[in-house]
């Protein structure tokens, strides 16, 4: 199977962090709703893309110790990720290969072997069949070589476990191009996780991932965070496969009537979170900027953080990433939200999403919380995860009705402007994966 070819479109590996990407050369056309709605274009996602890229599966911490595992579930298989006795870690298919049964529920625990509840055949945690029960009576043969567990690819970066279903793909620290030099200074590998939820949404995978790809719907879906995030000079780039924006936070957008002051948001959302004393606070917002940047610098001994490597935009800013095909980065000095958008296994009108708040304290004791399931139907149902999980539920509170609207007849295409550039080139990368294709 061969790889896609590059986006002549976009630079590869070759930008530094605040060097801005070229403009891709990406004609405005609509994007077929067919794309989001139809079974047989997710049966093609399925074939040409999702079985050959790079998927994030977990963190390395959640695996320390040999026989550690966790699991990935991504449309019909489901990986076992297991930490391996020389310390390695390897990715297994989640299956005997006696009658198919699954071997483990999704989740994480620890095994010094693995055994099928169903017939009682073992593997050791390197996939290798240790014990098929009465294996005198298969008139064929138990050959192990051919009924050990299927291996896949697995790599890490920045703590993060990625699995890859496609032998011939580029190596991960290839298919991740410029992310991972842009973001080695936070060292995310020490983070901790403070928070785990899996909300089960009624909408397609990419009506989410589009959801987190621009600021465009900020002032309407958000217009409390106005006062202190600049919707309207957020920088958007395009790379071979990966997007990123830079949304600048402590400053008020241009369509907020504090503009180009130090507004009460401002004040109260970042500089006395942090304890600085506004009380005669009488600054620009450029030394509000730098307030908060100096305080969160000097709390890096108590932290265990390291700032050292972070200039104060990547302080105050949220440096905003999407890793083809599902991974968003919101990234920020002190924290990162990852979400993974996973599609459902039969109908595009469905999926996962993932959340985990990754927080700068690797010098803090923070108990690993147990994963959370939800569902955005049940009304409210995240308000209560996080501080200010208020953004999070307006989001969330979109996606579903998107997705209806989508399957309206009224309804036959996306209709971009430049502040979504990023929901096109993300379609242009997919389809270098899909092919031939005619929308329909």
């Amino acid at each position: 199977m061969e790889t896609p070819p590059p986006s002549p479109k976009a630079p590869g590996k070759t930008l530094g962090l605040m060097q801005r990407a070229p403009a891709p050369d990406l004609a405005y056309e609509p994007i077929p709703k067919t794309r989001y709605t139809c079974p047989d274009f997710a049966r093609l996602e399925w074939d040409r893309m999702w079985t050959r890229v790079w998927l994030l599966a977990g963190r390395e911490s959640d695996i320390p110790q040999a026989g550690d595992y966790l699991t990935f579930e991504i449309g019909v298989e489901s990986l076992l990720v297991l930490r391996q006795r020389d310390g390695s870690i390897g990715a297994r298919h989640n299956v005997c290969m006696h009658r198919g049964n699954r071997l483990r529920e999704p989740g994480r625990g620890h095994a010094e072997e693995l055994s099928c509840l169903f017939h009682g055949w073992r593997y050791d945690i390197d996939g290798a069949l240790i014990h098929a029960v009465d294996a005198e009576r298969f008139p064929q043969g138990v050959p192990a070589e051919r009924l050990s567990l299927r291996p896949v690819r697995c790599d890490t970066w920045a703590g993060f476990v990625f699995v890859c279903l496609d032998e011939s793909a580029p190596t991960l620290q290839e298919y991740l191009g410029v992310v991972p030099d842009h973001l080695a200074p936070y060292a995310l590998e020490n983070w901790k996780i403070a928070l785990d939820v899996t909300i089960e949404i009624d909408c397609n995978w990419k009506t989410s991932v589009d959801a987190f790809n621009e600021a465009y719907h900020v002032a309407a879906t958000h217009a409390w965070t106005l006062e202190f995030s600049d919707d309207v000079n957020t920088l958007y780039d395009c790379y071979e496969r990966h997007t990123r924006m830079i949304f600048p936070e402590l400053q008020p957008s241009p369509r907020h009537e504090g503009a180009g002051t130090v507004t009460d948001g401002v004040l109260k959302m970042f500089l006395e979170r942090v304890g600085v004393d506004t009380s005669n606070f009488s600054g620009s917002v450029a030394d509000a900027r730098t307030a908060f940047a100096d305080t969160v610098r000097r709390m890096a001994p108590m932290l265990g953080a390291d700032f050292s490597g972070l200039n104060e935009s990547q302080m105050c800013d949220d440096f905003h990433y999407t890793i083809f095909p599902n991974v968003t980065f919101n990234t920020h000095s002190l924290f990162l939200w990852v979400f993974t958008h996973r599609p459902h296994p039969e109908d595009p009108n469905k999926m996962l999403f993932d959340f985990i708040n990754l927080v700068n304290a690797p010098d803090q004791d923070i108990p690993r919380p147990e994963k959370q399931i939800l569902r955005v139907s049940d009304g409210d149902a995240t308000e209560d995860l996080l501080e200010g999980g208020e953004l999070l539920d307006e989001d969330l509170y979109n996606l579903p009705r998107i997705q209806l609207g989508m399957r309206s007849r009224a309804f036959e295409a996306l209709h971009l402007g430049e502040q979504e550039i990023r929901i096109l080139h993300h379609h242009d990368t997919l389809m270098r994966y899909i092919g031939d294709h005619k929308d329909g």
